[in-house]
């Protein structure tokens, strides 16, 4: 299963929390403001509101993470500024940070966690420790799930009595398939949560309609590796990394609560 293949076409239909909001672009504006802005920073995967972030606070020197050049050109009719001051790494990020060591200011990442199998994030998270300088930054917004998951009765209950809209269905699409019991598998394969979920709402004309249109936002065919407890999950993660601080996502979140944006420094930084 190609996840981002997937998601290509309908991704003017996703909202925050699954991509960058402006209050946390302003957090981490703030954060990174104070490194010289000709020094290389970093990028996990393509998001736009980044690239135009770093634009904007005239970064002259981003490396681009990415596998999927589709989804990177695709989103060119996004972007509000042109590429001048970006390089592209393609390939799988296991293969392709490691080379990159003690390089990078900043490196910023946006629900990333999900992408890399349970097994590889122990070298994934070396090597993104030591990409970084010694004072560089690692931020890293995390689906960490540490509430207890919503059961498909509360969702039922929720989700039933409000209207449709997009950003309704983007909820939904966040608490059904990355928040719920269903998680307790630990791996999310979106085509078994949509036959749950519609087995579970079968009688329910709403609730269909929600996991219809929720197609628009995670289609079927898509696997993110999440489910397993954090206490576990943040082993590999806080072997490499220190985390000097964090905030929350906003209150209005479906993720809220579930979700931390760390700053993080590598062990050797620390």
């Amino acid at each position: 299963m190609n996840t981002w293949d997937n998601i290509l076409s309908n991704w003017e239909y996703v909202l925050p929390p699954s991509r960058p909001s402006r209050n946390e672009l302003d957090r981490i504006s703030e954060i990174i403001n104070k490194y010289n802005r000709n020094e290389p920073v970093a990028v996990l995967g393509s998001t736009v509101e980044f690239r135009d972030l770093l634009y904007e606070m005239h970064f002259t020197n981003v490396y681009i993470f990415e596998k999927n050049m589709s989804f990177y050109k695709s989103l060119d009719s996004w972007k509000i500024y042109p590429n001048t001051n970006e390089t592209v790494i393609v390939g799988d990020w296991i293969d392709k940070i490691h080379i990159y060591k003690n390089l990078f200011n900043v490196c910023l990442s946006d629900l990333t966690m999900g992408n890399v199998a349970y097994e590889h994030r122990d070298v994934f998270y070396h090597s993104i420790s030591n990409s970084l300088k010694k004072e560089g930054v690692f931020i890293d917004k995390v689906l960490t799930n540490e509430l207890p998951l919503l059961t498909i009765n509360e969702l039922k209950t929720k989700y039933n009595t409000l209207p449709i809209n997009l950003r309704t269905v983007n909820d939904f699409s966040c608490e059904a398939l990355f928040c719920s019991e269903l998680l307790n598998v630990g791996i999310i394969d979106t085509t078994r949560f949509y036959n749950c979920l519609k087995k579970s709402f079968a009688n329910e004309k709403r609730l269909i309609k929600y996991i219809e249109k929720s197609h628009l936002i995670t289609p079927e065919n898509c696997i993110w590796y999440y489910g397993q407890p954090w206490n576990e999950v943040s082993k590999p993660y806080l072997k490499h990394l220190v985390i000097i601080d964090c905030f929350e996502d906003e209150i209005r979140s479906p993720y809220y609560g579930r979700l931390k944006i760390y700053i993080c420094h590598n062990k050797q930084g620390e």
